[in-house]
């Protein structure tokens, strides 16, 4: 009677011993996919990043040759009054063009973190050096203005950006809507109304 106890109890562990195996291979199995999905998504951000960067790149080479189109000034003043006031007044096509290249490149910083693709390290250094900075120039926030009233840009952004104009900071796009983490204004406009107050 022992002796068929006791096989009874080894079949049962050797079942149980079956059970986890087959659990531990199903667990197995199931990250190989997941890992398998990521790499697959990852490879697949990665194409669209790329094509979104040619096409970004191609964009700012047909701006920087549109002014310089003979008889454009003319041909934008009849037909769109309100951009080559903006471009008049903020130095020429050149200028404004400029400007459009850099807005630009801050919305695609701004899409790749809401992507989640921008680390911490290299979102701080955007938004403080870099966003805060030109975002402080009038002719900057001139042709800012313009391409918001024009439709050029994406709501999302543009809503992300606008506090920087008043020098208010911004908000992480990575960071849910309820939470009230922002990133802070940057050292150098810190440092300067520092000084501003010393000297007043």
């Amino acid at each position: 009677m022992a002796i068929e106890h006791a096989m009874v109890d080894y079949g049962i562990v050797l079942g149980l011993l079956g059970v986890a195996s087959g659990a531990a291979s199903l667990i197995y199995s199931r990250s190989q996919v997941v890992a398998a999905r990521r790499q697959a998504e990852q490879a697949t951000r990665a194409t669209l990043l790329e094509s979104n960067r040619e096409i970004s790149v191609r964009l700012q080479q047909i701006r920087s040759r549109f002014f310089k189109v003979p008889g454009i000034d003319d041909e934008l003043k009849n037909s769109r009054p309100e951009i080559q006031e903006v471009v008049d007044s903020v130095g020429g096509g050149d200028v404004y063009g400029f400007f459009r290249d850099v807005i630009d490149t801050f919305e695609d910083i701004f899409v790749l973190r809401r992507s989640r693709i921008v680390t911490d390290e290299h979102w701080r250094v955007w938004t403080g050096s870099q966003m805060a900075v030109y975002a402080g120039l009038p002719r900057f926030q001139s042709v800012f203005k313009l391409a918001k009233q024009e439709g050029f840009l994406d709501p999302e952004f543009v809503k992300f950006f606008e506090p920087l104009l008043e020098g208010r900071p911004v908000r992480d796009p990575c960071v849910p809507a309820g939470n009230t983490r922002s990133t802070r204004l940057p050292r150098l406009r810190r440092i300067r109304s520092k000084q501003e107050e010393e000297t007043s």
